[in-house]
């Protein structure tokens, strides 16, 4: 692991395993992983994929997504599902 900036770090793709089994790789730019224990220097909590490096792109540079940010992104997502889900207004006949 490298520490590229002081709250991002850089990992190998392969020491980090995802829920089904596949690793970090898997993921794209822009993703999100939700560790629940540490992984590859990596702390528990919610992580976002910046960018992939290496011939193979075998690295991933990882940013720790804060609890603020994380809480906005979900209100975001709830309000965009409400948008295209809710109930249509009636119609008011003159």
């Amino acid at each position: 692991m490298t520490d590229t900036l002081a709250h991002e770090v850089t990992v190998n793709c392969a020491d980090v395993q995802l829920g089904n089994g596949e690793n970090l790789k898997d993921l794209a730019v822009g993703d999100y992983l939700d560790l629940t224990e540490p992984a590859a220097g990596m702390q528990v909590g919610l992580w976002q994929v910046v960018a992939y490096h290496g011939e193979f792109q075998d690295r991933a540079t990882m940013r720790p997504v804060s609890s603020t940010e994380w809480t906005e992104l979900r209100r975001a997502e709830v309000e965009k599902f409400d948008a295209i889900w809710a109930p249509t207004a009636p119609v008011k006949e003159v």
